[in-house]
């Protein structure tokens, strides 16, 4: 079936400049956002969030950054591919985020001082002054633009309501790649950088430095969900009538293109390694874990012996998303490892195992079908079950107990995803929802990562304080209605 043009998709010239006219002043912004980033972090975000940390600050004006210049950019790849409304309403969405967040900061606590307390005069008033009426031309400016990016994303909703196409080849890619996932991997590493930051009080090496780790270490686990994709459809696991995973049963990516993005993600991650086994002086811990997380990640289903065939894949994803990612990651960063960073994300680590588990409960009859092994078809349908609510469960009570083992009452912060937990145990006992539990898991090992991390962040200390809880319970929140 050959896919109908999306409405949102250049047919001339006036269109894509149309886009870069709308949008491109959010990219030049953001560019120079990230310039200016630590000038802007002391002279505009920190006074306007204050009382919260200075580390507060740094992560709201990365959300800025990065949410406002990737969403620009999806507004623009809208227009040059039939999947343009799927491009649309991600674009929009992160911009959204970025003009909420960016209004408060800029313009209605400005470096500190509110917008009705500069003076007692309606912006009409001729006694008003120009700070606040200047103030007021820019924050109704922003309502009009959340406005119209409302409206497009409203838009581009409704016409994939009606669309009966097929996936367009860049939603193939997006699919294959299966970014829902790489929450495993930013999870552990948030948790990690609060609390090596924060909690230990340790300088780290600088942005540039965190981002390559994050995103390296994102391209070999991109590597390791192609592999599995492949090898899946090759043993006739994944199938058209019961793949969660649609990238080759449904031809939206052909065996070739996912092979050659597997080796482009494999090359760019063992770069990343060679350099960081160099820059820490060939330290032991940097050599002997990024190898084994190698090893782990792609024999996880490739291989003479695949580890998901022989019951050992929970414990492989448990080791190479938590103590085994996080050690390499603070040696590599800090030059050491803590055992406060060991514990903090081990709750975050079992989260991850349940999105794995997640997914082996739903195949439980496919995986039975070709002989694998997984724990979910050890422990049975029913048992399973009751895994999956210990694997929750237990990380909310592990996050608590890191919390009172180190004098951290951040922890706290994690109960914020409690009722979320809760509803995906409930969830999973749905035959109707149990298809995209595994994605939904994933959501929920971010929200609860954040929530974690930003509770060590404001509140690194044993006092606690209603202000961060509740920050921390509205990110939480406002996490859920974007992921929705």
């Amino acid at each position: 079936e050959v896919a109908e043009a999306s409405l949102f998709q250049a047919r001339v010239l006036k269109d894509f400049l149309a886009r870069l006219g709308f949008v491109g002043i959010f990219i030049t912004e953001n560019v120079l956002h990230a310039a200016n980033f630590e000038l802007e972090i002391d002279t505009m975000v920190a006074p306007a969030i204050a009382p919260l940390p200075r580390e507060a600050a740094v992560c709201l004006h990365l959300v800025h950054i990065i949410f406002g210049f990737f969403g620009a950019a999806f507004v623009i790849v809208s227009g040059f591919d039939t999947a343009g409304r799927t491009a649309m309403t991600k674009g929009t969405s992160m911009m959204l985020v970025f003009m909420s967040t960016i209004t408060w900061t800029w313009w209605i606590n400005r470096q500190g001082t509110l917008y009705w307390d500069i003076d007692p005069y309606p912006f009409w008033d001729m006694r008003c002054s120009p700070d606040k009426r200047n103030r007021t031309v820019h924050i109704l400016k922003n309502i009009s633009i959340v406005g119209a990016l409302t409206m497009l994303q409203q838009m581009a909703k409704y016409e994939t309501a009606v669309s009966k196409a097929k996936p367009t080849f860049l939603e193939g890619l997006v699919t294959a790649l299966r970014p829902w996932s790489f929450s495993a991997t930013i999870a552990p590493q948030l948790v990690m950088l609060a609390v090596v930051r924060c909690k230990l009080g340790i300088h780290l090496p600088g942005y540039a430095a965190t981002f390559m780790l994050v995103l390296s270490i994102m391209a070999i686990q991109s590597a390791a969900n192609l592999v599995n994709s492949y090898v899946d459809f090759k043993r006739g696991i994944d199938t058209i009538a019961n793949a969660g995973d649609r990238t080759l049963v449904d031809g939206l990516v052909t065996p070739t293109v996912l092979k050659a993005l597997a080796g482009v993600s494999i090359v760019w991650w063992l770069a990343f390694y060679a350099w960081s086994v160099v820059a820490t002086g060939f330290h032991h811990l940097v050599l002997s874990l990024a190898a084994l997380g190698t090893f782990l990640a792609i024999g996880y289903t490739a291989g003479p012996a695949p580890l998901k065939y022989m019951g050992l894949g929970d414990l492989a994803v448990f080791i190479s998303f938590g103590p085994g990612v996080v050690a390499y990651s603070c040696v590599v960063l800090v030059g050491a490892l803590h055992w406060e960073v060991l514990l903090f994300t081990l709750p975050v680590a079992l989260y991850v195992v349940a999105t794995l588990h997640a997914n082996n409960y739903r195949d439980i009859e496919s995986d039975s079908r070709s002989g694998a092994r997984t724990v979910a078809i050890i422990l049975g349908a029913r048992a399973s079950l009751w895994y999956y609510d210990l694997l929750l469960m237990g990380a909310h009570v592990v996050a608590l107990y890191a919390g009172y083992r180190s004098g951290c009452s951040g922890a706290l912060a994690s109960l914020a995803v409690l009722p979320q937990s809760l509803w995906l145990c409930a969830r999973i006992r749905r035959t109707s929802t149990l298809r995209t539990q595994d994605e939904e898991t994933a959501k929920s090992t971010m929200m609860f990562a954040v929530a974690l991390g930003l509770g060590i962040v404001i509140m690194p200390g044993m006092e606690s304080s209603r202000l961060g809880l509740a920050v921390c319970a509205l990110v939480v929140a406002v996490l859920k209605v974007f992921a929705n």
